[in-house]
Parts: C-alpha cells; structure tokens; sequence
C-alpha cells in the first residue's frame, strides 16, 4: 500500500463583482510537499461559466490553465514561496481560497477526483492527455521513489556547452563513466517543436562532449497520433532514446545502477 500523504488543496475562484461577492469554483491546486507537488486542473465547461456570468472573458479563462501550468513549472524549486505569492497577487476577479487540508495516497492520480468534487461535472471533465508538465510532474515522482533525486542534477543550463544567454535547460541529468546522462520530458502529441530544440541542443553538447538524452513521454506514447509519430522520428533520427512513463521503474533501476558506480 502506498503511504498516506498529508496534503493541501486551493480552490480557484471567479468573482466578477467582487463589491457582491458572488462567486464560482473554476479550478483546483493540490499541492503535496512531500512530493514537491503541485498540480492545478481549470474548467472546461465555459457555458456553465457563462450562464453564472454572461459576460465572462473566455479567452482569459480558456488560458488560465496554460498560464499556471508554466507558472508551477517555472517555480518548482520553491514552490511553498510562489503559493504565498499566488495568494497574495491575484486579481479581484481571479482568486485562491485557503489551503484546506486532505490526505491521499497519491496526489497526482488524485487531483482529477478531487477536481470533480469541488468543481467539476461530467460536461466539465478536463482532458487527460498528458502534457510536458505532468509528465515531468510524474516523472520527478518516480526519481523520488526511486532514491536517486538527490543524487542527480536539476535543471542543467545548456549554456554551459552553448552559448551565455541561453535559457534553455535539460530537466535532468548525471554524468557516469565520463558520458553525460540527460532525462528531458516531453509529450509527443504536443511537443514537436520542444523535440527540435533538444535535437538543436543536443548537438550543441555533443559538440563539446559525450552525451546521451532519453526523452520521458506519455505512458502509452502516441498511439498513431499525427504529431506524436512526426515528434518521435525526429528524436529517433538525432539517436535521443524515447522512455514512456509506463516502463519508468526499471529505467530508474538502471540509473540507480549507475549511479552507484
């Protein structure tokens, strides 16, 4: 059985008049410190927002979950700091309740169900496909599990083989034997121009010195899907090994392994 995790999770809110204080749920965060987890899930049911407010700026809520989704990504290494922050500089019209207190066995698994209970209606139910962050999100999880977190290094700036001023950076990597070890996620439906700048990063390295990247996907890969068979052509072509987050735990097994020696 997996261990129950203490837990947080915020409701996100819209207020349109704040003067009347009216309100309705439009997305959760579940944040799990254990983990070092933050998750956020919106509504995609725009007509219930509609009919609760008719003049609703959709195209502002349609991108609120892009816009955290690469708000949590970017502030993953203090993500206690940017929950006081998020708390403190939302607008009137957007706005986070308290953190109320819940225990899980497993946040990321759990964050739909408790989605669909606070916010959520079969019509609202938000997509399952997994993007870049959630993969990472999962992926970071298993490295955890796996007691190699604090072992490897984060957030590897391709600076140092490129150029100063590049802001790209490889989510993970280790370097064994003299050849350097990167771990980058992606989604294949999703990412295709992300797996051009890894093969253009890459190279850049390569360049420089030994190196070898695996890409972590979406558990079942792409299944046919247009993009995701062009995405992963292009990573197979620049030799990038594609690890699907269904068989993570003997690729962790074997990172271990090198790591120890």
């Amino acid at each position: 059985m997996n261990p129950q995790r203490q837990c947080s999770y915020f409701l996100v809110r819209y207020v349109p008049d704040s003067a009347r204080g009216e309100s309705i749920n439009i997305g959760l965060m579940l944040y799990s410190s254990a983990e070092r987890y933050l998750g956020c899930i919106f509504t995609q049911d725009f007509a219930r927002v509609k009919r609760f407010h008719a003049q609703a700026d959709l195209k502002l809520l349609r991108a609120l979950q892009e816009h955290f989704d690469a708000e949590i990504d970017g502030h993953e290494d203090h993500l206690d700091d940017y929950l006081k922050l998020l708390q403190n500089s939302l607008s009137n019209l957007i706005q986070i309740t308290e953190p109320r207190p819940c225990i899980l066995e497993d946040p990321q698994a759990q964050i739909e169900d408790l989605f669909f209970r606070y916010v959520g209606s079969p019509s609202s139910r938000p997509p399952l496909e997994e993007t870049r962050l959630r993969i990472k999100q999962k992926l970071s999880a298993a490295l955890m599990k796996a007691d190699v977190w604090e072992r490897i290094e984060k957030r590897i700036p391709a600076s140092r083989w490129t150029r100063p001023g590049d802001l790209f950076t490889f989510d993970f990597g280790y370097k064994p034997n003299g050849v350097i070890q990167l771990i980058h996620a992606l989604s294949l439906r999703r990412d295709t121009q992300l797996a051009k700048s890894l093969v253009y990063t890459l190279d850049r390295v390569r360049k420089k010195e030994s190196a070898h990247l695996t890409a972590v996907v979406e558990s079942e890969g792409g299944k046919g899907d247009p993009a995701a068979i062009a995405t992963e052509g292009i990573l197979q072509e620049a030799g990038v090994a594609i690890q699907p987050l269904a068989g993570i735990v003997p690729f962790l097994e074997r990172v271990a392994q090198e790591l120890k020696s």
